[in-house]
């Protein structure tokens, strides 16, 4: 499957989420609550996908017990109302039984600020995710990142915002948004540092100065400016495009993500440092151990790997983040099809999306142009992108992740998941629960699909049913 154009979508706006509105004007709806769940006093850290209250890591908190719906913030981001999906927020609140939640703090911070370079598109023959950099950081960015930038395309020297987690190679993008160049410390960046000279250091190929005026928040001294310290700084150009000078330099996020000895805390990002013997792996800085005990929900933990980004909830002890459950937080299946009639007895919170069972969850980014308030149920056609999951009573569905709305229906569909059922003799395959026929030309072409775990299947609707016509091996 292809990854949607850049331009495509730069020029989208993002829809709040709430149950019940998959036939209301806004996107789409349903709750999607853990098996375990903090319950009690905890934190979360993760991307918000939707508003009306917040939504974070699937839990809508309410937040009308902060005064003015304040965010703790040096980055004028000052109320909700400012927050876009995608930015990574803190969340500190309660959790009530039935798994929704009530904030009472918000924080948000972000990762880069400044002037956009080296800009590499997205290659959408091969999936390859697009990257740029800013202040010599190289950030990726893919199908999940929310993208809102003026006039819909990245351009070299555009300044933004970005709000990342930090990977082996660089960084990667939850959300890049246009930024104003009026606030007293344009720039921002973080990373380690590579080399420290008399008055400057490196980071990257980015070399910052520091002076008597830097301010140093938090438990970082000048002292602390050593070579591998991970660090934030923030500040303006000496010249244009030259070193910056810092205004404050603190230690980097990673601290944002921990919580009090015995806190309860769930947190989204890319695994990091696996080590599969010790059942240890890095998550945005903080160190996660599993074990036999450990949940993982609907994925193998064979499965696990560096980069695959999850969402792990636990305990925090002597610093670690000791996981009770880890969830898939990345796609593995994806369905391009026209909106069809609705499955019968279908729950509030579903699609039939070309004969695929596509369920809405809080954590669903819902994406339209500006100017389309069209319900999802009544749309023409949709990509959607999510987790190949089977409930209990055996029925197979795609817990959507990303929806992309489009203005036409093709007639052309195409899906790719794990392929559950082929029979040669009927010509009829399954895949994400929908059964598709095949003749004899498509069946043989590419026959080595027969032996793959996923698989890709454009196909069409016909009078009876669903008729393939090309099948691929996607694995």
């Amino acid at each position: 499957m292809n990854p949607v154009s850049t331009k495509k979508r730069l020029t989208l706006r993002l829809t709040p989420i709430a149950l019940g509105i998959l036939a209301a004007c806004g996107g789409g709806g349903g709750t999607s609550v853990a098996d375990g769940g903090i319950r009690g006093t905890g934190s979360s850290v993760g991307p918000v996908s939707g508003f009306g209250s917040v939504f974070v890591n699937g839990v809508k908190f309410e937040t009308r017990d902060i005064v003015n719906q304040r965010v703790e913030s040096n980055d004028e981001i000052s109320t909700e109302g400012d927050l876009e999906k995608g930015m990574i927020l803190r969340i500190e609140g309660k959790w009530n039984k039935d798994g929704s939640g009530n904030a009472e703090a918000l924080k948000y911070d972000d990762t880069f600020r400044g002037p956009v370079t080296d800009i590499v598109v997205p290659d959408e023959s091969t999936g390859t995710p697009g990257s740029f950099r800013v202040l010599g950081q190289t950030i990726s960015y893919d199908r999940r990142t929310v993208v809102r930038v003026k006039d819909g395309n990245l351009t070299e020297g555009m300044t933004v915002r970005v709000s990342a987690w930090r990977t082996a190679d660089g960084y990667r993008a939850s959300f890049i948004g246009s930024a104003t160049t009026g606030s007293d410390f344009p720039l921002e960046l973080e990373g380690r540092i590579d080399e420290v000279q008399l008055d400057k250091f490196r980071i990257g190929d980015q070399w910052i100065r520091g002076g008597q005026g830097v301010s140093y928040p938090g438990d970082l001294t000048i002292n602390d400016i050593v070579k591998g310290a991970l660090v934030e700084v923030e500040g303006r150009f000496l010249s244009e495009g030259g070193d910056v000078t810092a205004a404050e330099i603190r230690y980097s996020d990673d601290r944002r993500f921990l919580r009090e000895e015995g806190g309860e805390i769930e947190m989204t990002g890319p695994v990091q440092s696996l080590n599969v013997s010790g059942s240890t792996f890095s998550l945005n800085g903080v160190q996660v151990d599993y074990d036999n005990e450990t949940e993982f929900d609907d994925f193998a933990r064979s499965r696990i790997a560096d980069g695959l980004l999850v969402q792990v909830e636990g305990e925090i002890r002597t610093g670690r983040l000791y996981a009770e459950e880890i969830d898939l937080f990345e796609g593995n299946a994806e369905v391009e099809a026209g909106v069809l009639s609705p499955f019968e007895g279908s729950a509030e919170n579903e699609l039939n999306v070309g004969g695929v069972r596509v369920r809405i969850t809080n954590n669903t980014l819902i994406d339209r142009d500006d100017d389309d308030q069209t319900p999802l149920s009544e749309a023409n056609f949709l990509e959607v992108e999510g987790i190949e999951r089977e409930d209990a009573n055996g029925t197979f569905f795609l817990e959507a992740l990303n929806i992309e709305i489009e203005s036409e229906d093709s007639g052309e569909y195409e899906l790719t998941g794990q392929l559950t059922a082929d029979d040669p003799n009927s010509r009829k395959l399954t895949v994400l629960g929908v059964e598709i026929t095949y003749d004899q030309n498509v069946g043989s072409e590419n026959e080595g699909w027969r032996d793959c775990a996923v698989v890709s299947v454009e196909y069409q609707k016909v009078t009876d049913g669903f008729q393939a016509i090309g099948i691929e091996c996607d694995d």
